[in-house]
């Protein structure tokens, strides 16, 4: 009986080894054809006969936004790109690539396209589905495997034969000849398993099996301590999950009413000199039964209770009671985020404005976050408003909501903040790479200061700094952390200043 449980345990095991990598390639297939059935058809549909007018590009800025795997849509015809969500109306039209895979519904797929970005000199992979083109968007870690006793390759099938596309070419697939998911069989010393993204593409993982018992050591007893352990920490999990996530409206509006939320400060880095300029207020909450609500999943909801002014009153209050109790206002840039609501409507200034002497204004940063504006004109006034009382403005999370080039110059802010899910992966040479050096560019043209969020790595940070960025905030300087630690930061940083440059670089732009 040990034989076949061991068996069944190693089979298990490697099992879960193919399903992580099978879910990490075929993410890429399955959500490029999400994207395009979600994305690029609907917006032909929308669009028959699109130009490069304001309709058109405000569509593909709408969809590059809720685009997942795909990223500056662009509009074609006769053969070349017109125009893209990133760039609007080319100055230039760059000339359309051939593509090296064609779909049964009339679209392409095609592996090297001139980047209308960079004027044609980088290339990209893109999806072509009628008059709009998109480039895919992925991490080049997503189409690798970090263990010796698993591979895999990908075969495209062409008028019914299989074409290889990219993996391990010497892995034994001469039994697998069509298109069909699901299928197991031994070949040559591996196990091999068939994935199906669509009609044309598949994907064969192989285990190595005397690779991975070789690898491996104690697996039989070990799998199945981890299987018990996986069981029961999802159902515990699972079980958590279903009490904080039942009615949390109404969980949330009962948590603002009763002033349950807390504040966290992150600093903020000089890039230059190493030295903290400052913090960003982090609003944190949690249920009654104490379990923390991460702020992704809490402030829609907030947004739809429409509680966004008394969720920034007690923000605003909070921040600049802990602040004046510690000894900090003055000191130091604070940067407080806000609802372009509440920018819009004047809520953000009244409440600084009442709560702030009026020296104090400069040291104090409004970021609005990126989203769908409904009220540009409002907005823009509410921004002018508080940079003309001294206050600083910043848009937060850049290139994930709705701003472009035009709209950095409409709105007229002071400082630009790099949304993480740029900075992850751009140390590396990569399409993200070049979007960043580009996104510099653009805030450097314009004289804004910029900060970048999410930095972890030292590799991260080196890239920043070869391009010029001013500011860096992430969780390898610190995580956000309360009002008596951040106190401890800066006066550690400030021990460590010397006296004559002390108030200038702690006094320094941040965003």
């Amino acid at each position: 009986m040990a034989a076949p449980l061991i068996w069944l345990g190693l089979h298990t095991n490697w099992s879960n080894h193919k399903n992580t990598l099978v879910s990490q390639l075929s993410e890429l297939s399955v959500g490029v054809g999400n994207d395009v059935s979600a994305i690029l058809i609907p917006l032909n549909h929308m669009h028959p006969q699109p130009d490069c007018d304001s309709t058109v590009l405000t569509a593909m800025q709408q969809a590059d936004f809720k685009a997942n795997f795909l990223t500056n849509i662009s509009l074609v015809r006769d053969g070349l790109i017109l125009c893209s969500s990133l760039e609007g109306r080319l100055s230039t039209p760059v000339p359309l690539a051939k593509p090296d895979f064609l779909f049964a519904d009339g679209g392409g797929f095609t592996l090297h396209q001139p980047l209308s970005l960079f004027g044609g000199r980088i290339d990209g992979k893109t999806v072509h589905q009628g008059a709009f083109i998109a480039y895919l968007d992925y991490p080049s870690t997503q189409t690798k495997s970090n263990l010796p006793w698993l591979s895999f390759v990908n075969f495209h099938f062409v008028e019914g034969d299989n074409t290889f596309t990219y993996g391990n070419r010497a892995l034994p697939t001469e039994a697998f000849v069509a298109p069909v998911a699901g299928l197991e069989w031994y070949q040559g010393g591996y196990w091999l398993f068939s994935e199906c993204s669509s009609e044309v593409e598949c994907i064969v993982v192989g285990v190595d099996i005397m690779g991975y018992i070789a690898d491996q050591q104690a697996v039989g007893g070990l799998i199945v301590i981890f299987l018990a352990t996986a069981l029961t920490l999802a159902t515990l999990l699972g079980l958590s999950l279903h009490r904080w996530l039942y009615s949390m409206p109404r969980q949330v509006r009962r948590g603002i009413n009763r002033r349950q939320l807390t504040l966290n400060y992150q600093p903020i880095v000089d890039i230059a000199s190493g030295q903290i300029a400052g913090c960003e207020v982090l609003c944190r909450w949690q249920t009654a039964d104490g379990v923390p609500v991460r702020p992704d999943l809490f402030i829609p909801v907030v947004e739809q209770n429409n509680q966004t002014r008394e969720l920034s009153a007690q923000v605003v209050t909070s921040c600049i009671g802990e602040l004046r109790q510690a000894g900090l206002i003055g000191r130091c840039q604070v940067a407080i985020n806000a609802f372009p609501d509440d920018i819009a409507s004047g809520h953000i200034c009244e409440l600084l404005c009442r709560l702030l002497p009026v020296k104090y204004y400069p040291l104090f940063t409004v970021e609005l976050t990126e989203k769908q504006i409904d009220d540009l004109d409002n907005l823009c006034e509410g921004v002018h408003r508080l940079r003309a009382l001294g206050f600083k403005v910043a848009i937060d999370d850049f290139g994930t909501g709705f701003s472009n080039l035009e709209g950095l110059r409409e709105l007229s802010v002071d400082h630009l903040k790099i949304d993480k899910s740029f900075i992850w992966g751009a140390e590396k040479p990569s399409l993200k790479q070049r979007l960043v050096e580009h996104i510099v560019n653009i805030a450097k043209s314009l004289r804004l200061k910029i900060v970048a969020e999410g930095v972890e790595t030292h590799d991260q940070l080196n890239f920043l700094r070869q391009i010029n960025v001013d500011y860096t905030q992430g969780y390898l300087h610190s995580r956000p952390v309360g009002i008596k630690e951040f106190v401890a930061l800066l006066d550690g940083a400030t021990k460590s200043t010397r006296p004559d440059d002390r108030h200038d670089k702690q006094t320094a732009e941040i965003g």
